[in-house]
């Protein structure tokens, strides 16, 4: 382009401003929103396997440390969150993933902004979450018949633990959960290069596993290996006692705490219209 006289385009700056960070995260979610639902559903699968692909990891190493956990929870909980999801959100980010959970924050923004329509908005949650669990549920079988987790009883401790939950408590790690994982994405979105992308995801995704919370997509995988491995648990179960209360969670996480907290700031979100 320079050496046809022409100016070069301006190169994207490596961090954004909070609130043009705002605006591409809307825009991000206006062109979700417009996708075909098959292509949603297809990029939901592929993210729903990236996922697993983490929590597959986080099973096999941090969970796989009973005298670590025995002696320094606190270090096992590091490793149980260090080694594995974060590794499946960026995955999910740098190729153009449709994850239930990131739309319910980027997505909401932009229907919020008045850039998509109610419609668009819940064919994006549906297939993106239903795609979600078409891939959890084909990564399970995958590590299931893998073999590669031995004999540990981890995956179906988790999972009996993910199901023992009051319907409040599980609401609010699912809130938690996905303020976090929408900080992520969110702060992700704004960040040009890979080394930042992949600094931005680290941090809130490694705590929200350490701090034990609830995110709806892992435990789409979790809770059915658990159950292949041995967990005394129903279907009906793993969605009411879980999935269930966790989602809601989830929603009110990325779709309040994050899209509404930066909407109400850099946005229209809560403005008076003017008479």
């Amino acid at each position: 382009v320079a050496a046809l006289g022409m100016p070069a385009a301006p190169a994207a700056p490596p961090l954004k401003p909070p609130a043009a960070m705002y605006d591409g995260a809307v825009a991000a979610g206006a062109a979700k929103a417009a996708a075909p639902a098959g292509k949603i559903f297809k990029l939901g699968v592929i993210s729903g396997a990236h996922i697993a692909f983490g929590a597959y990891l986080a099973v096999a190493i941090g969970g796989a440390c009973p005298e670590i956990a025995a002696n320094n929870p606190g270090l096992q909980k590091i490793i149980f969150g260090s080694f594995g999801l974060p590794f499946g959100l960026i995955m999910t980010l740098v190729t153009g993933g449709e994850l239930f959970t990131g739309n319910t924050a980027l997505v909401t923004a932009a229907y919020a902004e008045g850039k998509t329509d109610l419609k668009s908005l819940l064919k994006s949650w549906t297939f993106s979450y239903t795609g979600n669990f078409v891939g959890s549920l084909l990564l399970a079988y995958l590590a299931f018949a893998s073999g590669t987790l031995g004999a540990g009883p981890a995956a179906a401790a988790i999972a009996t633990a993910k199901c023992s939950m009051p319907f409040v408590t599980a609401f609010v790690r699912g809130i938690l959960c996905n303020w976090l994982v929408c900080m992520a994405v969110y702060m992700a979105s704004g960040i040009s290069t890979m080394g930042g992308k992949m600094v931005a995801v680290y941090f809130p995704i490694s705590a929200f596993v350490a701090l034990g919370l609830d995110h709806s997509v892992a435990n789409m995988f979790l809770i059915p290996l658990g159950m292949m491995r041995g967990a005394e648990i129903t279907l009906a179960q793993m969605f009411v006692k879980n999935l269930v209360p966790v989602t809601l969670g989830n929603i009110v996480g990325g779709a309040l705490c994050v899209a509404g907290g930066f909407g109400s700031a850099f946005g229209n979100w809560f403005a008076k219209k003017e008479e």
